[in-house]
């Protein structure tokens, strides 16, 4: 375990190291423009620094490790940032559309905008269009700085392509899951399967795409690919399903959100699914009254945390979690030739403690 924190550490401050350059460049580019343009992308670029794990950009280089530890250190991590730019830029739209007002201790960026306006003596109209439209151009922003940090290494022409294109297909992928789950809402044919396959556009697909781009700048086999791949994919899937537990029976101490936000929402986890798919009429009629009820007490919300108990949709789901993360963590096995055995130690260490995390 010390390896590997030792190693994440390392492998973090050198993503953080190359991020803080790619985007101070990109402010010193602009700086012709005004003050204006300079502080846009200083904005742009304390929403990106604040905080996160950086677990994507890590994985990009593990990815190239578990292939071969000799890499070209400035394209590699300066291509690893396009992954993190893209998380972010979208975090930034979804920060809008969720009309969140903070994100990692700060305001999120229409906020931000918006209470500039306000207390310029601008109406509360006009203060939340102009935050809206600046959040918009925001997310823009960094989902093409993302592209821009790929071009920006220099990689091979053939290796920058592929690059690319894992980068779009990423995109397209979040783009896509959004959708999905906005749909599943309404459908009432919705089910555990479709949202797995929700989940591995919205969430799996990058830590998929980053391993593969990883592997990709070190020119690996179509097997060594393939296993990452599917190693991505389903720990991405697993890392979901825990999220979903954690949102309703979770420490609020330790994962610093509300253990009820969930219900209250009414929000279509993979608990709500399993529960409806083995609840009597009676546990689905209460699911149906108080999930994502108008000012629910706390008696309410417990009610529907028993059902989940009740109907084994927890034990389903925490069975499900596991067997993901097993196979995926299994799938690495199948590269050939085989992973670099430190990085594909990394990887199960590292998928371990982000499917068994209690926080």
């Amino acid at each position: 375990m010390s390896d590997y924190l030792t190693t994440l550490k390392e492998e973090v401050e050198k993503v953080e190291r190359a991020l803080h350059e790619f985007l101070s460049l990109k402010i010193k580019q602009v700086e012709h423009l005004g003050s204006w343009h300079k502080t846009y992308y200083e904005n742009v670029k304390e929403y990106m620094t604040r905080g996160g794990k950086r677990l994507r950009p890590v994985l990009v280089v593990i990815g190239h490790k578990a292939i071969s530890e000799d890499a070209d250190e400035k394209r590699l991590y300066r291509a690893a940032c396009s992954v993190e730019i893209l998380h972010n830029g979208s975090l930034l739209h979804d920060d809008l559309i969720d009309h969140d007002e903070t994100r990692r201790g700060g305001k999120t960026f229409h906020a931000t905008y918006r209470d500039l306006v306000r207390g310029s003596g601008a109406s509360k109209e006009a203060a939340d269009n102009y935050g809206m439209t600046m959040a918009i151009l925001g997310g823009d922003s960094l989902i093409n700085l993302g592209a821009q940090a790929i071009t920006s290494a220099n990689l091979d022409p053939d290796v920058g392509v592929k690059c690319q294109d894992l980068y779009q297909t990423a995109f397209e992928g979040l783009v896509d899951g959004v959708l999905l789950e906005m749909h599943m809402i309404e459908d009432p044919e919705a089910n555990p399967e479709m949202y797995l396959e929700m989940v591995s556009m919205k969430t799996a697909i990058l830590f998929d795409k980053s391993l593969v781009m990883g592997a990709t700048i070190a020119r690996a086999s179509d097997s060594q690919i393939a296993a990452l791949k599917e190693f991505g994919i389903k720990v991405g899937q697993a890392f979901q399903v825990q999220d979903d537990i954690l949102g309703s029976f979770g420490d609020e101490e330790k994962t610093g959100k509300s253990a009820s936000g969930d219900i209250r929402e009414g929000k279509k986890t993979m608990l709500v699914f399993e529960a409806y798919a083995r609840a009597s009429s009676e546990q689905r009629r209460k699911l149906d009254q108080l999930l994502g009820k108008d000012n629910m007490t706390e008696d309410e919300v417990e009610e529907v945390r028993a059902v989940f108990r009740d109907s084994e949709a927890l034990e389903v789901c925490q069975k499900r979690m596991d067997e993901l993360l097993t196979s995926g963590q299994k799938a690495l096995d199948k590269a050939s030739p085989p992973l670099v055995p430190r990085y594909k130690d990394f990887m199960i260490t590292i998928s371990d403690f982000l499917i068994k995390r209690d926080y």
